[in-house]
């Protein structure tokens, strides 16, 4: 049985793959749907990698249809070959921009390879389609967690890593008054120093 690897291997990218602006004939549309039939059934029986081998060949025959890519992404994410995964729920969307389900797919693509912004980017579109589909807002929910979880800690680390506008200030640079008479400050600031300080401006 191929590994996961040997599979992928024989997958060009689908920026390489050719699109044929020829019409495609009945006759490879009708097998090319026979190839997706067989990808679901194996797809069904856990054995993604010989889907993802039989929507590969659909998609040779019929290479502008969005369910095969879809699919073919969806078979990508159970082996964790999100990269392959994100590429193809991309190509769906550009050749069906209305396909919720690849928008899903893409989400759980970005999800899985912690593109989290882009990822709730895809839920929200998907949520605006089925607002009341359970597992799209649960991921929904998910994925905007983190996203806000993120800002804040960049947030904090912004404010800890900031220098105190205390430290800025270089006292050496400071000129003093030929007739200021008051307490002059030499190295630390210490307490006696600021009574006289306080003294000297009631």
């Amino acid at each position: 049985m191929a590994t996961n690897q040997e599979v992928i291997s024989k997958q060009p990218p689908v920026s390489e793959q050719p699109v044929e602006d020829t019409p495609v004939s009945p006759d490879a549309k009708e097998e090319a749907e026979s190839y997706k039939v067989r990808a679901n059934d194996f797809f069904k029986e856990k054995k993604f990698n010989d889907a993802i081998q039989n929507y590969s060949k659909a998609i040779e025959l019929v290479p502008d249809n969005s369910i095969y890519y879809s699919n073919r992404s969806m078979a990508y994410l159970r082996v964790e070959s999100f990269g392959y995964a994100l590429e193809d729920a991309s190509k769906a969307i550009q050749l069906d921009e209305k396909y919720t389900k690849a928008y899903y797919r893409r989400a759980s693509s970005n999800m899985a390879l912690g593109k989290f912004k882009k990822a709730l980017k895809d839920y929200e579109a998907v949520m605006k389609v089925y607002p009341n589909d359970p597992d799209a807002k649960e991921k929904f929910n998910e994925c905007n967690k983190i996203v806000k979880k993120q800002a804040f800690m960049k947030a904090i680390a912004i404010e800890t890593t900031a220098k105190p506008t205390i430290q800025s200030i270089k006292v050496d640079t400071f000129i003093v008054e030929d007739k200021y008479d008051g307490p002059c400050l030499e190295g630390d600031i210490t307490p006696d120093f600021m009574k006289q300080l306080i003294n000297r401006f009631k």
